[in-house]
């Protein structure tokens, strides 16, 4: 098998572990083969990359001691950098079966896990998860039966960032149904008696509200009431391990208000208020911000807030703490009004009229013209950080995937400074070499015609420092925002992000994708095909009259980099015309160019300059385009968004039901966080 891949790929640094199934017949024993190592890649006669993705393999020793041809094989959907050794499930009621689990990493610190079914002839993905966390799941026993269920790690450790400490931990549980592992729904099981039916419907209430505390106890109590009843069991399961989680990381130190809030711990929140006078505790640069997660981002620490604290409120309107937990949050997110601030510590204390904290809060905000303190800036001016030296270069060493330290800081001081690029800044306590700092350095490989690897060496440590000491371009008018580095927050202060859409319009996934956003009320930036506008021109006209932007993607997806002066020109000319044909001056100006496969260079982007466009690249990419499950890519663009943060998706270029249904998570899962939507060049 390795040399068949050497074969189409050269030489590489491919391995394999086999792992005998205990799965037979009457021909011999089944084997599985996992190809694990750094994946190899080479690039076809058009220049585009052709990447090898890990398999697994199935293989029958024969019982001459012979062995068969390949019987199957497939590709691990989550496209792991490596697999390490795969673990073999085997569930006693279903003989003649087995499943392969595959663990690995991916990007800077990101997990995989896939659970790959043999049924004795074929394989088939189970499940496939990406966590944003190293180790993306486990196989436990989590109830005793001895059969094995699915624990997958959910969390989102980027509340404020990666290193921050902040987390909300979430999980999944997968379990053996009869016929194959499927996924323990927070939901309340049908056909239970009147009472059953009322708690586990409260329990699923107070855990969507994440009350994880009492969520937890009426599940228990629910399950009580029904013994013996599956759904109400695996209904506790589920939410006691979540309560577990939330609960162990309320009141950490990387943000011990909020991380209370998260697990749903008001009454803990308000005794950290309580601890303070109210000058303090409803300060910008008070203790319950400075020296935290918080400091330098307090719009996430608001939105959040708010977020959680709404949701709750529907749960236990009367709570006082969850009141004055409201409060400090309209105090923070608008510091020059505290109306919304006043009317939430008045109802607070209406609720509870004998807490003196409660009176002295409600009397300061009253008394209050604007909330106190200034926003904590950094704590001294960071100089730019000296790189690698040459020296070290030359002994072999490079920057990449998962390094972290002062060269990573280094080089993320420089990229942020890279005119054009998109990069931003995960600010001064961040060193962590992560898939964002990756794709930038890859743009910046491609600029500078080197091997686009991700990996610094010092050719490209070189080019790192060239584009960024390159001049700044002219300054546009002040009202002009720069469509590379659109704006990350709105005019009220909350968090923007922007949806972009590659290689449509298609005639069915456009429409589709159209269908949500309306749906949403939300628009987004269309980077369309020249030869894709003139096939469908009735998409466009839908697209602009619902407030899209239809933007520049070339005429027929050429690689750039790599296309003379006057293809560059008919490319993008064509597409412009294909556009103002189509939509006239409602598409105009078209001042956004996204390059296909972001390949684009110094050449390319003065050429695009002269044509009044702007490169528009993006930040956030969970490769729909390889469709890997809706579940992933959402959970991809939700675990690593932030503010003023650019998504890539696809409408066109292949089969988009996941990207579809993906979209419909993103969007609630953005808006539930308080994340506003906007065009990038309008």
């Amino acid at each position: 098998m390795l040399d068949a891949i050497t074969e189409e790929f050269g030489e590489n640094e491919l391995e394999a572990r086999a792992l005998d199934l205990g799965v037979g017949d009457a021909d011999g024993a089944y084997w599985a083969v996992v190809t694990d190592g750094p994946q190899p890649f080479y690039r076809n006669d058009d220049g585009d990359p052709i990447n090898f993705f890990h398999i697994v393999a199935v293989y029958r020793l024969n019982a001459d001691g012979m062995w068969s041809d390949e019987i199957d094989r497939i590709e691990i959907d989550t496209a792991p950098q490596r697999t390490g050794e795969p673990e073999l499930v085997t569930i006693d009621e279903a003989p003649g079966s087995a499943w392969v689990v595959t663990r690995g990493p991916t990007g800077a610190h990101a997990g995989t896990l896939d659970v790959i079914r043999f049924d004795g002839s074929s394989l088939s993905t189970t499940l496939s998860h990406l966590s944003s966390r190293p180790n993306a799941g486990e196989i436990v026993d989590l109830d005793g039966d001895g059969l094995p269920e699915v624990m997958l790690n959910d969390s989102n450790p980027y509340v404020f960032c990666y290193a921050c400490a902040v987390e909300e931990h979430a999980l999944q549980i997968y379990r053996w149904d009869g016929a194959d592992l499927s996924r323990v729904q927070l939901a309340a099981p049908a056909g239970l008696p009147p009472d059953a039916t009322a708690d586990a419907a409260l329990a699923v209430a107070l855990a969507e509200a994440d009350l994880w505390r009492e969520a937890a106890a009426r599940a228990v109590h629910a399950a009580g009431e029904v013994p013996g009843h599956e759904g109400l069991r695996w209904l506790s399961i589920l939410a006691n391990q979540t309560a577990a989680l939330r609960l162990a990381h309320a009141g950490s130190p990387g943000q011990p208000l909020l991380t209370n809030v998260l697990a749903g711990e008001y009454a803990a929140a308000l005794e950290l208020m309580r601890a303070l006078p109210p000058a303090e505790a409803f300060a910008l640069d008070g203790p319950l911000v400075a020296g935290t997660a918080a400091e330098t981002d307090i719009a996430t620490m608001a939105v959040t807030m708010l977020d959680y604290s709404e949701r709750a409120l529907e749960q236990r309107p009367d709570d006082a703490a969850i009141h004055a937990v409201r409060a400090l949050a309209f105090a923070l997110a608008s510091p020059d009004n505290l109306d919304r601030a006043r009317e939430e510590a008045a109802r607070a204390l209406e609720l509870a009229p004998e807490d003196t904290f409660l009176h002295e809060a409600a009397a300061f905000l009253e008394a209050a013209e604007r909330t106190p303190g200034t926003p904590p800036g950094t704590p001294f001016a960071e100089a730019l950080l000296p790189g690698p030296s040459p020296e070290w270069f030359a002994e072999g060493y490079t920057l990449g995937a998962g390094d972290r330290g002062r060269a990573v800081r280094a080089l993320h001081q420089r990229l942020t400074r890279v005119p054009g690029l998109g990069f931003l800044d995960p600010g001064r306590y961040y060193d962590v070499y992560d898939a964002a700092t990756r794709e930038a350095v890859i743009r910046v490989q491609l600029q500078a015609d080197l091997e686009p690897t991700g990996v610094v060496d010092r050719a490209t440590w070189n080019a790192v420092d060239a584009a960024w000491q390159q001049p700044e371009p002219v300054e546009e008018p002040p009202d002009r925002v720069d469509p590379a580095h659109p704006p990350a927050h709105d005019h009220s202060g909350a968090p923007l992000v922007y949806l972009t859409f590659d290689d449509g319009p298609h005639p069915t996934w456009t429409p589709a994708v159209l269908d949500v956003l309306e749906r949403h009320g939300v628009a987004a930036t269309f980077f369309v095909l020249g030869q894709n506008v003139a096939r469908y021109p009735e998409i466009i006209e839908r697209m602009v009259a619902e407030g899209h932007e239809a933007e520049n993607h070339t005429f027929d997806h050429i690689w750039l980099s790599k296309a003379a002066r006057e293809d560059i020109v008919t490319q993008v000319t064509s597409t412009d015309d294909a556009l103002h044909a189509v939509a006239g001056s409602r598409v105009a100006p078209i001042e956004c160019l996204r390059p296909p496969y972001a390949a684009t260079n110094e050449y390319a982007t003065r050429v695009a300059a002269e044509l009044g466009k702007s490169i528009v690249l993006w930040s956030i990419d969970p490769q729909d385009w390889r469709r890997p499950g809706a579940e992933q890519i959402s959970s991809h663009v939700l675990a690593n968004v932030r503010p003023g943060a650019i998504i890539l998706m696809h409408d066109g270029g292949g089969e988009r039901s996941q990207t579809v249904a993906a979209l419909e998570a993103v969007l609630e899962g953005l808006s539930g966080r308080g994340y506003a939507f906007d065009v990038i060049c309008r």
